[in-house]
Order: structure tokens, then sequence, then C-alpha cells
């Protein structure tokens, strides 16, 4: 929201390192003489200062090299093709495309495209020769590369914020312990674990360590998976009899959230647990008499089953959680995912390629972002309004996929930009502007505004005003003007992001259900094609392959998108969001052992025919397409048919094949693995759409 401040976001230590990057080159340059040199290294200093603030070490160095870069590029273009205002206009509208497409790779290329841009449209107010082109890009460049060097030196920060961020899961996770149907607990485990499987997926630290690591998040994974199928029978009990249920569930969830808490310390604090023995006993106990309550209900049986699964995972994190100090690690084998770049479910590439298309949602808000940004540059190059670039600029840092962001973006920093110029207007009123107490006023803003952008981005708009005010009157600009020029041209932008997203809004909670079927679907037919190839190595057609391989990835990122946005939409919009979430998750689970699947073939062009898997793939297709209707017609889930039949007669011919065919053995061993671990997410899908449109029947029961 404009105005929650969230204490936790706070980024103390990297917004002073950020502000020293931007102040020194800015303070060299006055007391030089060189104050136009000076201000376009603080320039591209302050482009970079913003990035990655929070991210990890690794992280943190790769972004900002790559934005350096991207940053230096662009205000090359843009100084050249700032005498020019319609080839300007095109370049704005293709890079602001750019980088609204960039949001599906992550949120550190999304800040690269984004700080591009801006890069370019600032230089396109100068008209400038090629040559002075290039030397301001270059200044640029060192004052980003300042920045980067700055951000090197702490190296003992990288293991410390793997740390923090699976210690803000598991706290996340007991917040949501406590109450599953919590929009802002839903929202936050959702970005938590979406963060920390980012920073581990580039963690630079020890091998162990990062097993470890990995483990730990993907405990966290299954908890937040049984959690939500154990909480929503425990209210179911609730709401069919609220007296006699109600307190015994809030104690049991109680006992789970401390369970949570004390394995997220663990992590902080470098310490083992606590010994949870007594937690467990008495939350066995809590169940037990639940349970007990009434032999003849198969929903408080039920109970017994799901919190079984509940709890072997916040062992199997306490144990981890204490593994991370010296002493013997403990982990089940997984299969990894294959080395071939095209055959990993986050490949950049690919996914930059599956999404170029209408039917991307990614795809569609890029297309928004360029309109837009053509409408404002135009605004801007034709304006009679001094410096009216800030017009396009704040149209670039409103304008979000979702209505949410948007909204609340668009209303702070109309906000925080109209104090920041009202303010700077005040101070220099009564302060006497000295150059000395210009850069002191510089270093205060330009750290509040670092340590704030997270935490609030009304006070990060408010002092970013004015850091920029007072950054460009060291050229000579008059402070009053500037104040009146920026408030103007951020309502002026703001108001176009805002009135554009009115006017095409993408409403995700009336896609969700569809998009999550699509997933399933082709899915599906990416598994089907994977599997004939094992069934009939003759019929193995690459391109095909590929093809549907590209279908799976771009509904995977509709459906993610879908979910994530609208989560972020006014909550009079409902869907489920702890069912459609945790049935992304296992969906990915497949798509990575389909990717396996697909690997082995690749690593094994000479294989044997395998035809007596086909009942077996053919019924595990078969329970996806039944899921997919499932959930885009909002029907109950027909029973699953008994894989454990069909697995145990393969595991006899497997037997069988042993000795005879030692290479039919080989691949089906490998393949009734992968079936396995597909099976027992397909079991997952099943209890949590039962237990959701049972839900649902029990709700319209009562209301009729």
């Amino acid at each position: 929201m404009a105005f929650r401040f969230d204490r936790s976001q706070l980024v103390i230590v990297r917004s002073l390192i950020s502000t020293f990057g931007f102040i020194l080159p800015l303070a060299l340059g006055v007391a030089t003489g060189h104050v136009v040199e000076g201000v376009s290294i603080a320039g591209g200093a302050s482009s970079l200062g913003s990035v990655s603030l929070n991210a990890t070490h690794s992280i943190r160095i790769r972004t900002m090299l790559l934005a350096s870069l991207g940053v230096a590029i662009s205000a090359c273009v843009g100084a050249l093709a700032g005498p020019y205002p319609w080839p300007s206009i095109i370049l704005i509208g293709l890079w602001s495309f750019i980088a609204g497409l960039m949001v599906v790779i992550s949120q550190q290329a999304m800040i690269i495209g984004l700080q591009s841009t801006l890069a370019l449209i600032i230089l396109t107010h100068f008209n400038l020769s090629p040559i002075q082109a290039l030397l301001e890009a270059l200044l640029l460049l060192i004052g980003a590369l300042f920045q980067v060097l700055l951000s090197v030196i702490p190296f003992w920060q990288s293991l410390s914020s793997e740390r923090s961020m699976l210690t803000n899961s598991y706290q996340a996770l007991a917040d949501y312990a406590l109450d599953a149907n919590d929009i802002n607990n839903i929202r936050q485990v959702n970005v938590e674990l979406k963060q920390t499987e980012d920073t581990l997926n580039t963690s630079k630290s020890s091998r162990k360590k990062a097993r470890k690591f990995t483990q730990l998040l993907q405990q966290a994974a299954n908890i937040r998976l049984s959690l939500t199928i154990f909480t929503d029978i425990l209210q179911m009990m609730v709401d069919q009899d609220n007296e006699r249920y109600a307190k015994k569930v809030e104690n049991i969830l109680r006992q789970i959230e401390n369970i949570l808490r004390a394995i997220a310390h663990s992590v902080k604090s470098h310490s083992t647990t606590t010994n949870l023995s007594q937690n467990y006993e008495v939350l066995d106990t809590m169940v037990k008499k639940l349970v007990e309550e009434d032999k003849s209900n198969y929903k408080l049986q039920s109970i017994a089953l799901y919190y079984k699964a509940l709890r072997s995972h916040l062992r199997a994190a306490e144990k981890v959680a204490s593994s991370l100090h010296p002493g013997p690690p403990s982990m089940s084998w997984r299969i990894r995912l294959p080395r071939r770049p095209e055959l990993h479910i986050k490949n950049p590439l690919a996914t930059l390629k599956a999404n170029l298309s209408l039917e991307s949602t990614a795809f569609r808000h890029a297309i928004r972002l360029a309109i837009v940004m053509i409408i404002a540059a135009t605004i801007y190059r034709f304006s009679p309004i001094e410096r009216s670039y800030w017009i396009p600029i704040s149209a670039l840092f409103v304008l979000r996929p979702d209505f949410t962001s948007t909204i609340t973006r668009g209303i702070a920093r109309m906000i925080g930009t109209t104090c920041g110029a009202l303010s700077t207007a005040l101070l220099l009123h009564f302060v006497s502007p000295t150059n000395t107490i210009l850069l002191i006023i510089e270093a205060i803003v330009t750290s509040c505004a670092y340590a704030l952008l997270f935490a609030n981005y009304s006070l990060f708009s408010y002092f970013i005003t004015i850091q920029i005010i007072i950054l460009l009157s060291f050229i000579n600009q008059p402070a009053s003007e500037l104040e009146f020029y920026r408030v103007i041209d951020t309502i002026i932008g703001g108001g176009l992001a805002l009135l554009v997203y009115i006017l095409w809004p993408t409403w995700e909670h009336l896609r969700v259900a569809e998009n999550i079927a699509r997933r399933l679907e082709t899915l599906r037919k990416y598994y089907l094609e994977v599997m004939n190839a094992y069934i009939s190595p003759g019929q193995y057609d690459a391109e095909r392959i590929q093809q549907y391989r590209r279908d799976a990835l771009l509904d995977r990122t509709n459906a993610h998108a879908s979910v994530e946005r609208a989560l972020n939409e006014p909550e009079i919009h409902q869907f489920d969001k702890n069912t459609m979430q945790c049935l992304l998750t296992e969906a990915d689970h497949i798509a990575e052992t389909v990717l396996s699947l697909e690997a082995y073939l690749l690593e094994m062009p000479e294989r044997p025919p395998l035809p007596m898997v086909i009942q077996l793939t053919h019924s595990i297709a078969q329970a996806l397409h039944t899921f997919a209707l499932a959930i885009q017609h909002e029907q109950p889930v027909q029973l699953m048919q008994n894989f454990k039949q069909l697995i145990q007669e393969l595991e006899e011919k497997r037997k069988e094949l042993r000795h005879t065919d030692p290479a039919a053995f080989t691949t089906l061993s490998f393949a009734l693995h992968v079936s396995r671990r597909i099976i027992s997410n397909l079991h997952t899908m099943n209890q949590l759409l039962n237990t959701k449109y049972e839900a649902q029947r029990e709700t319209s029961t009562v209301r009729c």
C-alpha cells in the first residue's frame, strides 16, 4: 500500500555504501571545478545505487554489471537519437517493450530493463554530437562501475543473505500456519519462497552449504503444501461445528507456528534448534484427541494422514537446520536437472522465446507499456514544459503488470514527488544553498532514498525527488523551476499510466483457473510426446518435442503470472489462492521430471523400445487431463486409477529384463523411478482438489 511501512525491508548498510558511490564523484567534480562531469558520473552511480540493494552478493554483482552495460549503451543510443524526435520516440517504445517483457526472466532482469530505459530517456533530452554522446556514456559507465566496485567489498554478506532469505521464508510459513487464509500471509509466503529460490540458484557458497540451503528451501515448499491441505481440512471441521473445534484447531496451529519459528531461529542464529521433542509430543496429543473425538467421521480420520505428512516435513527441516553446523548431512536423493540450458525450467533465453506470443500475459503487458511510453514520449518531445522527460519516466515506473502495484505506486509517486518538491523549496528558502551544504543534503536524502526503497515507496519517491532536484541544481538550473516541472510531469506521466491501466485492465483472477488448466494440458502433451519416444524410439521427433516444451514453458509463465498478479488485485475478487499456488508447485515438479526424461533421451540416442509402459503413460496423461477439466470447470475430481498395481507389474517386468536385456532394464528402471515421482505429485494434486471442492460443497450446503 502507498502508506504501508515495512521495517523488515529497510536496507541500511547497502544504502550507505551506495550513497558513498554517488556522493564521492559529485564531491570531486565540485571540488575540482568539473561540475558537469561530476554530475554525469554521479548520475551513473545513482542509477546503479538502487540495483539489487537487498540481493545476495553473487546476484548483486551480476545484476549491476549487466545494468552498467545496459545503462551505458542506452545512454549512448539516447544521446545520438536526441536531435531526432520521432526516432527517439520509437526507441523509447522499443526499450520499454523489452523492459516489460524481461519480467518473465526475473525481478533483476526487469530492473536492468527499467534502468536502461531510464538512461535512454534522460539522454534524449540533450542534443549531443556523436563524440559527446560517447563521452557522456563513458562517464555514466564510470559511475556505474564505481558502484559495482564498492559492491564487491563486503564479501561477508553473501552467506548471511542466504541465511536471511531462508529465515524469512520460515518466518512467513509460521505466519501462514496461524492463518492460511489471510491474503497478506499468502502473498508474503509466495514472495519469500520465490526470492529464496532465486538467491539459491545463483549461490556461490560452498557445495556443502549450498546443498543444505537447497534442502531447507525444498522442505519449506513441502511444508507450505502440506500446511495448505492440513489447514483446509481443519477449517472444514471448524465450519462444521465452530464451538466444538475452533479452540482446538487454534491450539494445533499455534503449536505448528512455534515449531516453524524455532526452525527459523536456528537458521538465523547459526545454532542448533532447541529440542522440540516436547513441542511434537504436545502437538501429537492434540491431533490424536481431535481425531479420536468421532471415529466415524472420515474427515477427522483424514486429519491424521495429512498431519503425518506435515510432521515429517517439519522434522526434516528441523534436522537440516541443525545440520548447518558440524555434523553429517541428511538428505534424500533427488533428480538433478539436466545440464543442457534449453532443458532447464527457468532458462532465460528459452523463457523469452516462449513468451514472444500474444498468448503471453507478459507479452501483452510489454505491448501496453510500450504504447503508454510512446504516448508519454510524444508529449515529452513536443511539450513546451522544461525537462518534460519526467513524464515518460513517471509512466515507466508507475505502470506494472498488476492492478494493485500500478495504483499504489502511482499514488505513492505523485504524493512523494509533490511533497519532495515542496520540501526542497522550503529547505532551500531557509538554508543558504552553498555547494558544501548541498552535498551534505544530497548525502542525507540519497541514503534515506536507498534505505527506504523497499520499505515504503512514497517515502522513497519523496527523498529521490529531493535528490534529483538538488543534483540538477549543480549545473545552474534554478531549483524552483525544477520543483514545479517535476510535480507537473509526474502527475501527467503517472496519471497517463493509471488511465491506460483503467482502460486496458488485466483482471487475472478471471484467468487463474483457465491458465492452470492450460498449464496441465500442455504439460500432458509434452509428457506424452516424450514418453512416446521411449515406447517407440523410431517415432522420436526433436522439433515436435521442442514445440511442446516451448508451449509448456509459455503456459507455465502465464499460470504463475496469473496467480501472482491475482494476489495483488483487490480482495473483492476471490479465487482459491492456496490451492492454485500449490497446484502450480506440483505442476513444476512434474515438469522438472519430464525435462529429465527428455534429457535421458538425448543422452541415450540408441535405446530399446519400452512398449510395456504404454498403459502407465496413458494413465498418467489421463490423470493430468482429468485435473485440468476439474480446475477449468470447477468440478469434483474423479478417483485416480490404481497406479500401484501398474507399477508393481512393471517392476516384475523390470526384474525379468535384468539378465535378458540390460539396456532395456536400465531404461525401464529410469522410467519407473521418474514415474513414481510424477505419481506422487498427482496424488498430492488429487488431495488438493478433493479438499477444495469438498469445502465448496459444504459451504454451499450451509448457505442453502
